[in-house]
């Protein structure tokens, strides 16, 4: 019941994001075609590589074998006509033929086909990856999900699809850094940090994790995290350009609050800065009604 529950509210919200947004299953069905089709083209690809790869090290192991027998007796194999021909033999016609081998452009004739793929399949566009993440990140705001489970694949406890790696999580934050919504970009930099930290073969740098963290969290108001999260990024990344002109203007601000006593109403009392991540602002009624109704806090009676 859930999962119907999920798919409807999943249509609701991807409707109200991007009307080009792939909402028919479709849609997704012929997404999922191109995806095998790429799949296939690089399998070929990559035996084509292997073949071309095997070829040079069979040349290699030639060479190396007869330099092995000249080398140990220089004068006398030279002397000899025979392998006079066959030294000069190897390093004419022979290497030619390994220079025209490393020369193969493989992948050019490959990338050829998947442009021309791109005539007759359908391949999804950066703006419908925004749409799809924002989609997603409504989804977790409807149903009050925890970030870490979402990246599990898990849906109310039940586990729906595969996780997502530390590149998939950073992905999601970026996307809404790039939309303006720093309060995700914090989740999901975070989970993509958490991630990032058991994965064995990193799928995204911590460097920028950290650089869209810090400045998100600035946006989002705590400017000392903001400045520990730059000096975090430089002991990592030195001559990190954003980030030192990042950290100068995060001291500075700080030297600013430092310096003014922020009062209160009565004169008497510092307003304390908010240390607290800010969830974004319900824009509509309608749909604040809508979500509590998703996540089972509002009833309706029916006659």
């Amino acid at each position: 019941m859930f999962q119907l529950t999920w798919f409807l509210a999943l249509s609701f919200i991807i409707k109200q994001t991007s009307c080009e947004l792939y909402t028919a299953l479709a849609d997704l069905k012929e997404v999922l075609h191109t995806e095998s089709t790429l799949i296939n083209s690089l399998d070929q690809y990559i035996q084509a590589e292997h073949k071309k790869l095997e070829l040079l090290q069979k040349y290699s192991e030639i060479y190396k074998q007869q330099h092995t027998e000249a080398s140990e007796d220089i004068e006398n194999y030279v002397a000899n006509p025979i392998n006079a021909y066959i030294l000069i033999k190897r390093l004419t016609t022979d290497w030619q033929h390994v220079e025209s081998l490393m020369n193969m452009q493989l992948g050019h004739d490959y990338l050829k086909n998947i442009s021309m793929y791109r005539e007759y399949l359908k391949f999804p566009t950066d703006e419908d990856l925004n749409g799809a993440a924002v989609a997603l990140t409504r989804l977790q705001d409807t149903y009050n999900l925890d970030t870490s489970a979402l990246a599990r694949g898990e849906l109310n406890g039940i586990k729906y699809s595969s996780e997502l790696s530390a590149a998939d999580c950073f992905e999601l934050g970026r996307q809404s850094y790039n939309n303006g919504d720093f309060y995700h970009t914090q989740l999901w930099m975070r989970e993509a940090d958490s991630r990032l930290n058991s994965e064995t073969n990193k799928t995204v740098e911590k460097s920028d994790i950290l650089e869209y963290l810090a400045f998100s969290t600035y946006k989002q108001g705590n400017l000392p995290l903001a400045l520990d999260l730059t000096n975090k990024l430089l002991e990592i990344f030195p001559a990190h350009p954003r980030a030192l002109g990042n950290k100068g203007f995060y001291e500075e601000e700080m030297e600013k609050l430092n310096e003014l006593k922020i009062k209160g109403d009565d004169e008497s009392e510092d307003i304390p800065i908010n240390d607290e991540q800010m969830a974004p602002q319900v824009q509509y009624p309608e749909r604040e009604l809508y979500e509590q109704l998703c996540r089972g806090e509002v009833t309706t009676d029916i006659a």
